[in-house]
């Protein structure tokens, strides 16, 4: 039996090793990575490096484009089709299956959203009407075309627009943060993420003046594309929509030739309704009055109701809304940010100032949009 058992050994050993079992003496060496970024980087060192990821990138394309759409309490939806993005703010996405499709987009004047099944309708608005989209619940997602140029890496960053912190205690990250005015009299607050492990940005965020997210973009997979580091997977978030898109990129074509006919808004044969002229159309409206303009005869009719907005709402376009006449204080180094709190402003806060911080907590939430798409 002894000898038997040496003589099997040898056998044992050979299929323990190459089936990846450990022996039970065989210890895991511990293998450390050091940081591509140190944690002592200033702004402008931070700045630079990301900017030398993309430098010369000014636009590229993805025509193997996967998307899966997830709406509040349906199922998950998933589509084929193509990306293109060109600084300084063109952007069009289109993907859609046997039965569904949806189209996104941006040019120099407005940007557009279409689904298929949903509303016969293409929703377009103006650049400059962003902010009162972003007020108004419209069922409408946020598309801000500068933004998005630095998500898909066609947009340097301004180093004179950001100060630089450290992220959670104990974590890896550095934090970007910009605090900019808004059309709406309310400014918003945009971070970046960077991953010092790996030297990437993983998130871009950006929050209203009360600290609520707006969008967020999840950065994972960076692959280097023709000496340009671009991220093969992008998570879309909006989490007042409880909403998200999720794409994902396998070949992508850098700096390539892009038609004008790419940022014409859809031509599916059916109406085009500007979201900014409804929005005022309805505030313009006399009290009680819900209904919309007639559309133009040459186009197919739809019926849409408009949104409810409830008196005490906020708004851009209510005459009573109080706006901010401070800059915004420029933060400082921070151990642990805080973006639980409003951001502050130089004006000094009065007693009404103080009550309506304390009450912040309870503010009712918005209602839903009664525009409700569908991506099935």
């Amino acid at each position: 039996m002894i000898d038997y058992f040496f003589r099997i050994l040898p056998a044992v050993v050979v299929l323990t090793i190459s089936s990846g079992c450990q022996l039970p003496w065989h210890k895991e060496e511990t293998r450390y990575v050091d940081p591509a970024l140190p944690m002592t980087l200033n702004t402008t060192e931070l700045v630079d490096y990301l900017n030398r990821q993309n430098q010369g990138l000014e636009s590229w394309r993805c025509t193997t484009t996967r998307m899966e759409v997830r709406l509040p309490n349906v199922l998950p939806v998933r589509l084929k089709g193509n990306i293109a993005c060109q600084a300084p703010r063109h952007f069009r996405l289109t993907a859609d299956n046997v039965i569904a499709r949806a189209d996104l987009g941006s040019n120099d004047k407005r940007c557009w959203f279409y689904s298929r099944p949903g509303e016969s309708a293409v929703m377009t608005w103006k650049h400059e009407d962003s902010a009162m989209i972003q007020q108004v619940p419209s069922g409408v997602p946020y598309i801000d075309p500068n933004w998005l140029m630095l998500v898909l890496g066609v947009k340097p960053l301004d180093v004179g627009d950001y100060d630089v912190s450290k992220g959670l205690s104990g974590g890896r990250e550095l934090w970007l943060s910009a605090i900019e005015d808004s059309p709406s009299g309310r400014p918003l607050r945009r971070v970046i993420k960077v991953d010092t492990i790996r030297g990437v940005i993983r998130e871009h965020s950006v929050y209203d003046s009360e600290a609520n997210p707006l969008v967020r973009a999840h950065l994972s997979r960076h692959q280097s594309w023709n000496g340009h580091l671009i991220p093969k997977l992008v998570k879309l978030q909006f989490p007042q929509m409880d909403s998200e898109i999720t794409l994902t990129f396998e070949d992508i074509e850098t700096n390539p030739h892009l038609p004008e006919g790419l940022w014409r808004l859809p031509d599916n044969n059916v109406q085009v309704v500007d979201v900014g002229n409804v929005i005022r159309q309805r505030f313009s409206a006399p009290h009680g009055q819900h209904k919309m303009a007639s559309p133009p005869t040459h186009s197919p009719r739809v019926h849409l109701e408009p949104p409810v907005f409830r008196h005490n709402e906020k708004t851009a376009l209510s005459p009573t809304e109080p706006t901010f006449d401070g800059a915004a204080a420029a933060p400082t180094e921070i151990e642990a940010p805080d973006w639980d709190t409003p951001i502050s402003f130089s004006k000094p806060a009065t007693s009404g100032d103080r009550l309506r911080t304390q009450n912040a907590a309870t503010r009712p939430s918005k209602p839903k949009s009664k525009w409700n798409w569908k991506w099935w």
